[in-house]
């Protein structure tokens, strides 16, 4: 049953990510990025994806503490040096920078594990079926293409275990075997399953006339109402960041973090923007 923000018309819904991610990108400044992160991470609990959330971070949370640890040892940008390494310089600036990119990088994925419970495959070919069905499809066929693949290794690889292949047991000579196996077997079976797929959808005429939509969606007065109220903020939000609020430089050294000015509006899942300005 949907209920929540995932209850809204899939156009809104949209166009919410769309400006999640494109705020996302142009306003640097850290006090809106940790924001962000946090009202992700709560609506991502509220459509009930702790569990992906939880496995995401278990994957990507080290390798982004790595590179924000590693970034000083390679970039020595920055006017604050905060001790020598191997004769080479390690500045606050380029640790800062590590930071900054680790939070984007976790900005970008819970953006999209949550825009995967609020907007499904159906809902999106919803939106681009009737005027971009074969953009559409891409798509959505690149969305899944990941969590496809993983859970056909998996498969596979439970298969083969009963064959003595195993990538977890053996010398290091035989694991590397054993994994060039699996991924022979799972490209394999993936191009002839997108074979079968591509002529199966010709078969049925995928893309040769006006397409139907597979579910109905209506719009309602609440739709208009978040969807008028999201334009208001995302233009909003546009028209600040031309005006130079919600920018943070990093380099040649760290701007002061200060509010003087703050303004934050609510969306119907908390989150867009916003007006930070850095001195």
């Amino acid at each position: 049953m949907k209920s929540g923000f995932r209850s809204f018309h899939p156009f809104v819904c949209f166009f919410y990510y769309i400006g999640a991610m494109l705020l996302g990108m142009l306003v640097t400044h850290p006090v809106y990025l940790l924001t962000l992160l946090m009202t992700g991470v709560l609506l991502t609990m509220l459509n009930r994806e702790s569990r992906a959330l939880l496995s995401m971070l278990k994957f990507y949370l080290p390798i982004s503490l790595l590179y924000a640890l590693l970034n000083p040892l390679f970039s020595h940008r920055g006017r604050h040096i905060l001790f020598y390494f191997w004769d080479q310089p390690v500045t606050l600036e380029s640790l800062a920078y590590g930071g900054y990119s680790t939070v984007n990088l976790l900005n970008i994925l819970v953006l999209f594990i949550s825009f995967n419970a609020v907007l499904p495959p159906s809902r999106f070919l919803y939106i681009f079926g009737s005027y971009f069905p074969k953009i559409g499809l891409l798509v959505v066929m690149s969305m899944r293409f990941v969590p496809l693949l993983k859970r056909r290794l998996t498969d596979i690889a439970s298969v083969q275990r009963m064959k003595g292949i195993n990538i977890a047991h053996g010398s290091l000579r035989k694991r590397m075997t054993d994994g060039m196996k699996l991924l022979q077997i799972l490209l394999t079976l993936s191009l002839e399953e997108a074979l079968q797929t591509a002529d199966a959808m010709k078969a049925k005429g995928y893309g040769s006339g006006t397409r139907s939509r597979y579910e109905a969606y209506a719009l309602m007065p609440r739709d208009i109402r978040l969807l008028g109220l999201l334009s208001v903020l995302f233009i909003s939000s546009i028209v600040f960041h031309m005006l130079g609020y919600g920018e943070y430089k990093i380099f040649p050294s760290l701007g002061e973090v200060s509010i003087q000015e703050w303004n934050c509006w609510h969306t119907g899942a908390l989150r867009y923007l916003l007006q930070c300005r850095s001195s």
